[in-house]
Parts: C-alpha cells; sequence; structure tokens
C-alpha cells in the first residue's frame, strides 16, 4: 500500500500547465490490472483529483487499502524544489521537473532520503496516465508501473 501511495503521488504530480482543455487535469483511477506494482502492495483504490495551473500544482489522493482509507494531499510548484507531503507515511517531501507538456519528472523523499522516483505521461487521447516509477527501499531498487484511467467528472 505504501508503495503504491508514492506511486500514485508521483502520478498524481504528472499535471504540467493547466487550462480547461489540459488532459491532466480531473480525477483518476488506478487500474490494478493494467499495472504493475510491486509484490505485497495491498492497495485496493486509488482515486485522485489533480488541480495546477501554469506554475503550481494541487493533488488530494484517497487510497484504501487494508488498513483503511488515507488521504494524502500535496501543493507544490514545477520548480524542482521540495514540498511538503502530507498523510503519506513513506514520504514527507516531493519535486517536480517538467520534462515537457505530457510528460514530468517526480522525487519523493522521507526526511533527506529518496524514496522514489518516477515519470509521468499522459496518452494521446488524454485518457489515461502511465507512471513508471522506481521505489528506494532498504538498499533496493524496484520498479514498476502504474496506470490510471481518467473519470467522469
Amino acid at each position: 500500500m505504501l508503495l503504491l501511495r508514492i506511486l500514485s503521488l508521483l502520478l498524481l504530480l504528472a499535471v504540467p500547465a493547466l487550462g480547461a482543455d489540459n488532459p491532466f487535469t480531473g480525477t483518476w483511477k488506478l487500474n490494478r490490472a493494467k499495472s504493475s506494482l510491486l509484490p505485497g502492495d495491498t492497495t485496493k483504490s486509488d482515486v485522485y483529483r489533480t488541480v495546477a495551473d501554469e506554475s503550481t500544482i494541487k493533488v488530494n489522493e484517497y487510497v484504501t487499502d487494508d488498513k483503511g482509507v488515507h488521504n494524502i494531499t500535496v501543493d507544490a510548484k514545477f520548480d524542482g524544489k521540495d514540498y511538503p507531503v502530507k498523510g503519506d507515511l513513506m514520504s514527507d517531501s516531493v519535486s517536480y521537473q517538467r520534462v515537457n507538456a505530457n510528460r514530468i519528472k517526480v522525487t519523493t523523499k522521507k526526511g533527506a532520503q529518496i524514496t522514489a522516483k518516477a515519470s509521468a505521461a499522459v496518452s494521446r487521447n488524454g485518457r489515461v496516465i502511465i507512471v513508471h516509477f522506481t521505489v528506494y527501499s532498504q538498499g533496493k531498487a524496484q520498479s514498476g508501473t502504474s496506470v490510471y484511467e481518467k473519470q467522469p467528472d
């Protein structure tokens, strides 16, 4: 579950400049069947809403696992600097960098330690976000992919 939180948080952060027609804008839901999550992940549901403009991003995510519902929030800028993460046990800060209009890079940390890195991209049709991630834990790096589908507002 904690790993999925990191992944979803990374995905949630995958929002570049937003306008009314920006493909990253909206509510996104994890599709576990299409994702390649890490072994032991107990996430049952992961839904997040992203709101952003040219320089800022706000994320509100709800993750349900075998321990309950967890609300993760982020309010950050696309400037590569660390910003606080609330509600996630695996990270307390995140930074975002834009690669292009449809792709961003994300790094999460717990204290000074990097806990995950990811690249998130929206599909050409604007209906899917794919996050390729690597999680760092106990000296090991594990990689996977999360697939999120856009939900009707």
